[in-house]
This record gives C-alpha cells, sequence and structure tokens, in this order.
C-alpha cells in the first residue's frame, strides 16, 4: 500500500483531528495523548505520558503559529494544506512529538516496540488496521519488533517527505 503525498496530507490532517470538529485545536493533540496513554496502560503523570503530553503541545503550538493565519485558535484543512511540515519545522516543533509518541509504545524501555503496541498507539490514533499491520510488518524486518528509532525517523520522513509512504 502506499499513500501519495496528497493522500497522507488528508490521512494526517483527518488523523490530527482527533475529536472529530474538522479543524485542528489544541484539544485534539491533549485527546490524542490522553488516549494514547489509557490503551497502552501508561499511567497518566508518569514520565511518558507527561513526554508525550509536552511533544503533542508543542507539535500543536508550532503547528499553530505557522498555519492558524486567521489566528482563531484553529487550524482548518485549508490552512493545513498551505503550510508545509518542511524538515527545520519539524527539528524545532516535531522531534519531541516523533521521540515520545515512538518511546510511549516501549513498555518495557527495551528500545523496541511489539507488534501489539505499536497496533495500540495507532488504534488510539484512529489508522486503519490495515494500514497499521502493513506498516509494522515494512518497519520490522520480520523480527516482530520495531526500534523506536526507526519508528521515530518513519515519523519524521511521514510528516516532511514528499515521497509515496507505505
Amino acid at each position: 500500500m502506499s499513500l501519495s503525498a496528497t493522500d497522507r496530507l488528508r490521512m494526517r490532517f483527518d488523523l490530527l483531528d482527533v475529536n472529530g470538529s474538522t479543524t485542528l485545536t489544541s484539544a485534539d493533540f491533549e485527546l490524542f495523548a490522553a488516549r494514547v496513554c489509557r490503551v497502552l496502560g501508561v499511567p497518566a503523570g508518569s514520565p511518558k505520558a507527561r513526554a508525550l503530553s509536552e511533544g503533542c503541545r508543542r507539535f500543536w503550538e508550532g503547528l499553530a503559529a505557522a498555519a492558524d493565519r486567521n489566528q482563531d485558535g484553529q487550524v482548518t484543512f485549508d490552512e493545513y494544506r498551505s503550510f508545509s511540515h518542511n524538515g527545520s519545522w519539524f527539528d524545532e516543533h516535531g522531534e519531541a512529538y516523533a521521540a515520545a509518541v515512538s518511546t510511549v509504545c516501549d513498555l518495557d524501555d527495551d528500545g523496541l516496540i511489539e507488534r501489539d503496541h505499536f497496533l495500540g498507539l495507532h488504534s488510539a490514533g484512529g489508522f486503519p488496521l490495515t494500514y497499521s499491520t502493513k506498516l509494522f510488518d515494512d518497519l520490522d524486518g520480520g523480527t516482530g519488533q520495531v526500534s523506536t528509532d526507526s519508528f521515530a525517523e518513519f515519523l519524521r520522513r511521514f510528516y516532511t517527505s514528499a515521497d509515496d509512504l507505505i
């Protein structure tokens, strides 16, 4: 399965719109962090939960500053479409998000994400199961685990690359 840059843009927006309001707000990022922690059994207030909340907050604040043209506290799809997640933007606003998302799934802190935790993360984020399963199979290299570093790198490419990705 391959997603073009255009399809990925729509998918990213729809996935970031966690509450389904058709706009992105800080509430979407807060809800995402809470859902992921709940699905994975990560205790609220734990270091992983705090890192995920902080990563989501930084991502949102960077996105709002760059894309919310009318400064109404929400980002519409048109505003999102006109914004580009380039590498330098991601370095500043997305790295903490990617690191926290990848490590929150590593429940035993061994640097590896097991299949059920990976799928749990994606389920909490609203990804289709077929996409998540295929992505895990492509990233795990047949080992049954994905390194947190390789998943964080995938997230970077997902948000910044114009190439087709799974």
